[in-house]
């Protein structure tokens, strides 16, 4: 029953002359194939597009778009949140995930909101649903799963930069398993 199930994952992706990451939560196949978009991304960007009216903040805007994961040059670690049982279709578990994912707020002209808290609340969303998406670890804006996270980016961004991980190669971008075990999410819901 455990193989073959989807993945979902915090993807992190370098910024030029940038000290911090753009946060994504990609939904990927367990096997990645280089010939096709087989996953999906989900974030919010504030970069310039065509409604930019020039003169305001460039404002934020959910995404829900279609990626290959082995093409993605910006990528730079990944974290592992949820294994999703593939009893259930890609494409079921892709729209849940964007249904949830675009129902939440997104705040406007707040500098302290980035796409790393959009992120945050996508996972809390997604976890409180429960079944397979229980595993989500509580990451919480400057706990230590937090941290964990930008330590771990921190240092598969240094091995990418410098030539230590090839480009294109999805099984040398670093991974972390944060996944929640079977007994935590159980004694973490009883306690609620």
């Amino acid at each position: 029953m455990g193989k073959g199930k989807h993945r979902l994952y915090i993807s992190l992706l370098y910024r030029q002359n940038a000290d911090n990451f753009h946060w994504a939560l990609t939904l990927g196949p367990k096997h990645e194939r280089k010939s096709t978009k087989d996953s999906v991304r989900y974030d919010v960007a504030n970069t310039v597009n065509a409604a930019w009216n020039g003169v305001e903040p460039v404002p934020w805007r959910y995404r829900y778009d279609p990626v290959n994961p082995l093409l993605e040059y910006k990528l730079v670690a990944r974290v592992l949140i949820a294994k999703l049982p593939s009893k259930t279709s890609f494409e079921d578990w892709a729209t849940t995930i964007h249904h949830t994912c675009r129902a939440l707020p997104i705040v406007q002209n707040d500098a302290a909101w980035r796409c790393r808290s959009w992120v945050l609340q996508a996972m809390n969303t997604l976890r409180a649903l429960g079944g397979a998406f229980s595993t989500i670890p509580d990451v919480q804006d400057g706990n230590a799963e937090e941290a964990e996270i930008i330590a771990f980016a921190k240092a598969a961004r240094g091995k990418v930069l410098g030539g230590e991980i090839p480009v294109g190669d999805i099984h040398a971008i670093p991974l972390l398993d944060m996944r929640r075990t079977w007994r935590e999410s159980v004694l973490r819901s009883s306690r609620l």
